[in-house]
């Protein structure tokens, strides 16, 4: 059975919920036009931000290198490039700073319009108030220069706002340097005038692009290109595409931007792949040429020698004439020609080992330049080591001048550095023991060889110790020369760091503000504030406003709902009255002459000002317009209203109820009072109030009064005390055969309602068929036209008025269409 009443509650609820928002529709509509109307206007004044994006794929040339793998090898760490660091790199401020200074777009330019309304051109701030930016279109453009290139400009910032007055001139509105005001002579220039900011020059010119418009005002803004890079960099996004969990494992980059002009965005992404590229460039030739100039340097030095030598030679032969040695000797000297060869060869390797020592001995500790790399070593192990460690060499300068000495990736490539360097110097070392010992070996055997020669003339002897030195240096020379064209060629032969798989594109719809998805929010917050508003109301409320109010808290059944038509709380109605008032009153006389044997009517509420005198009055008031008579007793001994309601200016102690208590009057019918509202109708009131109201109840004359009214009254009506506050109400109750308990609308508090259900299904004492009415509820008041389906509403084809007695005409108040004659 609970269950059953549960679900029709939620029912109920849920129908409520549905009417509520049904009467709520205008409100809403209004609400979500308003919403509506507030989103375009956002949509309108907010910048649109659109994204342009492009993808770049990183060049590995090198990845597959044998020499990285060697020198891999020997550090123990991976070689490669990591598509990490080139990210990193896209990101920093300082190649950032580089596209900006190549676009300019440290200077930037607006024009300030209406919002909304752009096209409409109102001379005056007061509604330009919407810095619109100027890209390529801008109709002016500002030069700042210095007098001095040592001094530069003097300041990182300058902010210039003025109006156009004639397409001629300008007028100064405010000027900022560094973020501070700054004034100058006159505040009215023509376009081309230099301004003088200390040791620079300002000049705002016209331009031959866009359209400049009289009264307008227009802002021009200039930074250092660092500055404005910070602002840039926030708006771009690098990421390595399809999002691997394995690192390192693509070699696409996406670049995204954002920016409130689409071309610019554009220009940017374009530019800064292209300024990458060429700082790679830059960095990775950086080896070829230090390789150029060391061999140029040792070019020099070795072509002065081998001078030296071949006069040496020419000169000795001339000196001897010396043309062709004898026949007999070639053979004999065949022989020694293998091993002098080989020494020469051995002696060549052994000086080229000692210039890469000195290289590197020149460096400091913490140096790290270019070793010149194949300059004629023979073993493959040293050239590879020494490749590599120039790979890496490039690849520090190039991190270092996008960062700094201390970024971490630095302090790894320096350690693989400093390993490269000790294995470069360990295999020099090796191989200079193998060639000494080589060396060693070979200068036995020629000197054995002479001893056989000995018989030859002194002068080949001395022609062959000189041609020595030519076979030497010659070969050596000529070897320099080819690595010189080798590295040329390299040096013209570097590729990009990045291809450009797709340049910079991008939607025509920007992606911030969002019209669409806006309009649809604002709509339904529109159309949801409404009824949030009431749902929040009803939650947070603390007053008794509704019927269900009561019904959700007591288990008591609501007798009648009695409206207030806002007039004196103290009135009474009349016969005559068709006011929503007087026919509440009427419904609860109706439903009271149900109870045929219940003659006695108790009312009472729980605390003062709930209107329990008030109802209890017109209550007595409509019982007596059946033609039945009606006494009623004000049992309120504490604070009596009796007598103001029915307007009983005097009453002497022997014409009250507390005269009777008392003793001093012996018939009851000597402090009855008629009452002028009914001839049907009498009242008893309190009179003055007794120190000891409880005691007076209680002894036994209200019995007497209460037995010889019923023999005499169709009804009695009791308007007692409230039962919080006072025990006055149990003591009366057990003479009453229904009790009325009042609770108020707009009075009565929500946290009450508990403690009523208990007081009326206390154990002890509990009240004689206890009813509640809900009294004073003010159905013109908004928060109860969405709240209630009121009894008086379009259900029933009456009008309801009173009777104007002064004008003679009928006061119309409510008129209601019967939905049965629909």
């Amino acid at each position: 059975m609970a269950t059953n009443t549960q679900n029709n509650n939620d029912g109920l609820t849920i129908q409520a919920l549905f009417r509520s928002c049904w009467k709520l529709r205008w409100w809403m509509i209004l609400s979500a036009f308003i919403a509506l109307a507030l989103a375009v206007c956002y949509v309108k004044v907010k910048t649109p931000i659109y994204e342009r994006t492009t993808w770049i794929m990183m060049n590995n040339a090198d990845s597959g290198n044998s020499d990285m793998a060697l020198i891999s090898e020997f550090t123990g760490t991976s070689g490669s490039r990591k598509i990490d660091n080139e990210v990193f790199i896209l990101q920093s401020p300082t190649l950032m700073s580089k596209v900006v200074d190549e676009l300019g777009l440290n200077t930037r330019y607006y024009h300030y319009v209406i919002p909304i309304f752009e096209n409409l051109h109102i001379n005056g701030d007061l509604f330009s108030i919407k810095a619109k930016e100027m890209y390529k279109d801008s109709p002016f453009w500002m030069n700042i220069s210095s007098d001095s290139e040592l001094t530069g400009m003097g300041f990182e910032a300058i902010y210039v706002k003025f109006v156009d007055i004639d397409g001629k001139s300008y007028k100064i509105k405010q000027m900022m340097v560094d973020g501070e005001d700054y004034s100058i002579n006159k505040t009215t220039h023509k376009y081309g005038e230099t301004l003088k900011i200390g040791l620079s020059k300002v000049i705002i010119s016209r331009s031959l692009s866009g359209e400049i418009i009289n009264g307008d005002t227009y802002l021009c803004t200039w930074n250092v290109p660092q500055a404005t890079a910070d602002v840039f960099i926030k708006n771009l996004t690098a990421s390595v595409s399809g999002g691997s969990s394995v690192r390192n494992s693509t070699d696409i980059i996406t670049l995204t931007y954002k920016d409130p002009i689409p071309e610019r965005a554009s220009n940017i992404l374009n530019t800064l792949v292209t300024t990458t590229n060429n700082e790679y460039r830059q960095n990775s030739g950086l080896s070829s040429r230090k390789t150029i100039e060391f061999i140029d340097s040792r070019i020099a030095d070795i072509a002065g020698q081998l001078g030296e030598a071949e006069s040496e030679y020419t000169n000795y032969q001339s000196s001897r004439s010396l043309v062709n040695l004898e026949s007999q000797s070639q053979m004999q000297l065949s022989s020694d020609m293998q091993y002098k060869n080989q020494m020469t060869e051995v002696s060549m390797q052994l000086k080229i080992l000692e210039m890469v020592s000195e290289m590197i001995g020149q460096n400091a500790k913490d140096e790290h330049n270019i070793i010149p790399a194949n300059i004629g070593i023979s073993d493959n192990g040293l050239n590879n080591i020494i490749t590599n460690y120039n790979t890496l060499v490039a690849e520090r300068n190039r991190m270092v001048a996008n960062s700094s000495e201390n970024n971490p990736r630095v302090l790894n490539l320096n350690s693989q550095l400093d390993d490269a360097k000790n294995s470069i110097l360990m295999s020099i070392s090796s191989l200079r023991q193998v060639y000494n010992l080589r060396f060693n070996e070979l200068s036995s055997i020629v000197d054995q060889s002479q001893i056989s020669m000995s018989s030859l003339p002194r002068e080949q002897y001395q022609l062959q110790q000189i041609s020595r030195k030519v076979d030497i240096i010659e070969p050596l020379y000529l070897l320099l020369q080819q690595k010189r064209e080798e590295a040329q060629i390299a040096l013209y032969s570097e590729v990009d760091n990045f291809r450009v798989i797709e340049e910079a594109f991008g939607s025509k719809i920007p992606v911030s503000p969002q019209g669409m998805k806006i309009y649809i929010i604002a709509i339904i917050l529109g159309l949801a504030i409404p009824v949030v508003y009431i749902y929040l109301r009803n939650t947070f409320r603390y007053r008794v406003e509704t019927k269900q109010d009561i019904e959700n808290k007591i288990d008591v059944p609501v007798l009648s709902v009695l409206p207030t038509d806002g007039e004196d709380y103290y009135s009474l109605i009349s016969e005559t009255d068709r006011d929503v008032v007087a026919e509440a009153f009427r419904k609860l006389r109706s439903n009271i002459q149900y109870f045929t044997d219940d003659k006695v009517i108790q009312v009472t509420s729980s605390i003062t000002g709930e209107g329990k005198s008030f109802v209890a009055s017109n209550l007595a008031l409509s019982l007596s317009h059946t033609g039945k008579s009606v006494v009623v007793i004000g049992l309120d001994l504490r604070k009596p209203t009796m007598h103001k309601i029915f307007n009983i200016e005097h009453c002497s102690l022997n014409h009250s109820l507390v005269g009777f208590l008392l003793g001093k009057v012996n018939r009851p019918e000597d402090i009855i009072i008629n009452t002028k509202s009914s001839d049907k109708l009498d009242v008893i009131i309190p009179g003055i109030i007794p120190p000891n109201p409880s005691e007076l109840l209680m002894n036994g004359k209200l019995e007497e009064l209460i037995g010889w009214c019923s023999q005499h009254y169709d009804y009695i009506v009791l308007d007692s005390a409230p039962t919080f506050p006072v025990t006055d109400s149990i003591l009366i109750n057990k003479y009453a055969n229904i009790t009325l308990y009042c609770i108020r609308a707009d009075y009565t508090e929500l946290k009450m309602l508990d403690e009523i259900n208990n007081n009326l299904k206390d154990n002890t004492t509990p009240l004689k068929n206890p009813y509640i009415v809900l009294n004073a509820v003010n159905y013109q008041s908004s928060k109860y036209k969405y709240r209630y389906d009121s009894f008086y509403d379009s259900r029933y084809g009456y009008y309801y008025g009173e009777y104007d007695s002064n004008k003679g005409k009928q006061k119309i108040h409510r008129k209601v269409t019967s939905k049965q004659e629909e």
